[in-house]
């Protein structure tokens, strides 16, 4: 006989088990006015602590925002009371042990508060005509919660006819996890989705210089011959393009990787051959580093050298492979990464730099590409040599990729030594120098024979003179002119207000003039330098033959 007391507990813990298996729910309902999008209701459902007492996150700071909790309004809770949390962006859940909590929330658009933004907005977007939301920014969840753990998504009470597109309606082996809610990217309303086949969609709004269509072919295009280079079948994969508001003369292109999405944002003016770039590294993101090994759970940015620069040597590989860039391409691309480390200002910066500086500084957040690309590229070209030209790089990532499936609990990282062991190379002693202590990355001059040599000239560094970030950060008034400067010379100095100024990768070279636009003392002014540094370096590229033989440079890059 089994004691009643007894009986009562075994249930009550049944019950708790049974409860703890319910996955966590996100539940997204557009609020209409007058047939216009005017804000979106979220609903979270999950598994309170099982001491009655659960913290709740709200989003917070992410991709270089801040306070995105700003954006959520009327927090209350369905099988707990809401209290006020540690800080603003936390809140105190007192509920039964155990108990399924529902949370809801209002979310809107906070460009009228803070208005708008050239380039990337990470922001919730929600206009009368669409809506953009990342998941990073819109999904409250429990302090603590598993990212593995199952989960469920709804989209509810949308206007009939509405538009609509979600790397959450994926289906996928084992179903949506919780960092698949956090990771995901929505949008809707003024969009058109195509379907460019085999699982890849592009939703897109607004006009661009090509065509809806020839968007859907160039994505087929570079879909088809990645999943051919990792023996990969049709899988569902979404890429957004969504345009940003800028002055007429600016050129901005960025974007977010969400796993099995990619979301874009890029002024209208924006060459389609730079964004076919970002899409080949963003969509060979589907395998590095997540099915090679994926980074590691804690300072993820310690492993952006394999994770971003290895992506970029992958899509270039993949790129002149399936025909959709000439040697000629190639070279343009890799020789913008080449010389930008040369002259960059951070290129011996050790690792750990890239942690602690990743969101705000833009020179450290590219280093991780542009050192990886040319680690990548160095360590290609010793397994040919090791291997006797029977095997390369490509052959190292497949092996990552086989032994990632076998063992799940081994970062990127860990994995990428040991296969190099097997094929000949010992990258021991570089990962420490060229990685962790930042060393430069050094090329053999024919490491791309017989397409050409890598050749270096002397030239002074590009330099600023101001400190740009500290200036964004110090609303635009003039911070960090470093006197004695070429810009410190033309009359810049700190304390003067910042209107005007415009500056991509290809305007940093040291003998092309830039100009800012300030206001010094009330009286508006155009100071013009050359952004010449003192430092003399040298800076490399790759020089194609001329006479070359095209078709075994074809085949040299992309490793065929």
């Amino acid at each position: 006989m089994i004691p009643v007391r007894w009986f009562a507990a075994a249930f009550a813990s049944l019950a708790l088990m049974a409860a703890a298996a319910a996955p966590t729910t996100l539940t997204v309902r557009p609020v209409m006015a007058e047939g216009r999008f005017a804000a979106m209701d979220v609903a979270v459902s999950f598994q309170g602590d099982a001491d009655g007492d659960t913290t709740l996150k709200l989003p917070d700071a992410w991709g270089g925002e801040t306070a995105l909790w700003r954006a959520l309004s009327d927090v209350r809770a369905e099988g707990a009371a809401v209290e006020a949390g540690a800080g603003p962006a936390l809140r105190r859940l007192r509920h039964p042990p155990g108990a399924r909590i529902t949370v809801r929330y209002r979310v809107r658009d906070l460009t009228g508060e803070r208005g708008d933004k050239a380039g990337a907005d990470y922001r919730p977007l929600i206009r009368p005509g669409h809506f953009q939301l990342l998941g990073n920014a819109v999904v409250a969840l429990p302090e603590g919660a598993r990212m593995r753990d199952p989960a469920r998504f709804r989209m509810e009470g949308a206007p009939a006819g509405m538009t609509f597109a979600s790397d959450l309606e994926h289906a996928r082996p084992g179903g949506l996890t919780v960092a698949d809610l956090v990771e995901s990217i929505l949008v809707g309303g003024d969009y058109r989705v195509l379907d460019a086949g085999g699982g890849l969609r592009v939703a897109i709004r607004g006009a661009w210089p090509r065509d809806d269509a020839g968007w859907r072919a160039q994505i087929a295009r570079i879909g088809a011959v990645q999943r051919d280079y990792w023996g990969a079948g049709p899988e569902p994969f979404l890429v957004t393009l969504s345009p940003v508001s800028a002055p007429p003369e600016t050129l901005s292109i960025g974007g977010t990787g969400r796993g099995d999405a990619f979301a874009v944002f890029a002024t209208a003016n924006a060459p389609p051959a730079r964004l076919d770039r970002l899409l080949a590294h963003e969509m060979m993101h589907t395998w590095i580093s997540a099915r090679v090994g994926g980074l590691d759970d804690a300072d993820e940015q310690l492993g952006y050298w394999l994770s971003e620069g290895f992506t970029d040597w992958a899509a270039f590989r993949t790129s002149v492979r399936g025909a959709l860039w000439t040697p000629e391409q190639f070279a343009e691309a890799f020789n913008e990464s080449l010389t930008a480390y040369d002259r960059s200002t951070v290129r011996t910066a050790p690792n750990a730099r890239i942690l602690a500086e990743f969101w705000s500084s833009e020179e450290v957040q590219r280093l991780p590409y542009r050192r990886g690309l040319l680690l990548a590229t160095l360590w290609d070209a010793q397994v040919r040599a090791a291997s006797g030209g029977r095997h390369d790089l490509d052959d190292v990532l497949l092996a990552m990729q086989r032994a990632a499936a076998r063992r799940g609990d081994v970062s990127a990282r860990q994995i990428f030594p040991v296969v190099m062991r097997r094929f000949g190379v010992d990258v021991g002693v570089a990962l420490t120098t060229l990685v962790g202590e930042g060393a430069p990355v050094d090329l053999p001059a024919a490491v791309f024979a017989p397409c050409g040599m890598i050749e270096a000239r002397v030239e002074r560094i590009w330099e600023r003179g101001f400190d740009f970030e500290a200036t964004r950060r110090a609303d635009w008034v003039i911070a960090g002119v470093r006197e004695g400067s070429s810009a410190w010379r033309a009359g810049l100095r700190n304390g003067m207000r910042l209107r005007q100024w415009s500056e991509t990768a290809g305007d940093r070279v040291p003998d092309r003039p830039m100009t800012a636009g300030v206001t010094d003392g009330g009286v508006a002014r155009a100071i013009t330098w050359l952004p010449a540094g003192e430092e003399a370096r040298a800076v490399r590229r790759l020089v194609l033959d001329p006479a070359m033989d095209r078709a075994a440079c074809v085949r040299r890059l992309s490793g065929l």
